[in-house]
């Protein structure tokens, strides 16, 4: 983390030197997750409870903030680096085999975490198509299983993310535009603490659309 913040604070002014646009994005996606899982029973373990199957899609929401700076290189191409910093509603739905009653049966597992999620997102305009590629690490806050409403003890808050997204851009004045998009990310986490598992690690694709806000300096000169 500590990485992240010092290269956005200390090398990408030098890299703009004086000439860059400083700007910042409010970006709100509303898209859904298709999960996966990765997980080991330990050996003296019932190897059938517990088991987490079937790529289920559910909803998820979230809002960031992207402040940074932004270049034109000519009158067609643009680049902008800045922060990827946000809440995320993240959501894992899996079929379950459950020992219920000396029997086993599927049920509907869900999973919700509240994440705080810190990253960069480095971003090219060309002309007002706006396309980023970026990623960093989201911490969950805390994490509830949707019918028993019990918290969810983890073995790592830390959850590790890539990320990209396609805007395109509607210039209102020189300082703001506005983003109708879609984003698709992968999220390799949360590892989840279960005694029945050595390993029991929860990950998804997340796919949706997002809608954006743009305030920077002289958009005219970046989009024109």
């Amino acid at each position: 983390m500590k990485i992240i913040i010092i290269i956005f604070l200390i090398c990408i002014p030098n890299l703009f030197a004086n000439d860059f646009n400083v700007g910042i994005g409010l970006v709100v996606p509303l898209g859904a997750s298709i999960s996966s899982q990765n997980q080991t029973h330990n050996a003296d373990a019932d190897k059938n409870d517990g088991v987490l199957s079937g790529k289920k899609s559910a909803f998820e929401f979230g809002i960031s903030i992207t402040p940074g700076f932004y270049k034109g290189f000519n009158d067609f191409i643009g680049f902008s680096i800045a922060l990827d910093f946000g809440y995320k509603r993240e959501v894992f739905s899996y079929n379950e085999t459950k020992l219920i009653n000396s029997k086993y049966e599927t049920v509907d597992t869900i999973y919700y975490f509240d994440t705080i999620n810190i990253g960069l997102l480095p971003k090219f305009n060309v002309a007002s198509f706006f396309i980023g590629i970026g990623g960093g690490v989201k911490l969950a806050l805390n994490g509830t299983e949707k019918y028993s409403e019990n918290a969810i003890q983890l073995k790592s808050i830390y959850i590790p993310y890539f990320k990209a997204t396609l805007d395109y851009l509607f210039l209102f004045t020189d300082e703001l535009a506005l983003g109708i998009g879609l984003y698709a990310g992968y999220d390799f986490g949360p590892h989840i603490k279960d005694s029945r598992f050595s390993k029991n690690i929860l990950s998804a694709f997340d796919i949706g659309g997002q809608i954006s806000f743009y305030f920077v300096n002289d958009w005219f000169y970046i989009l024109s």
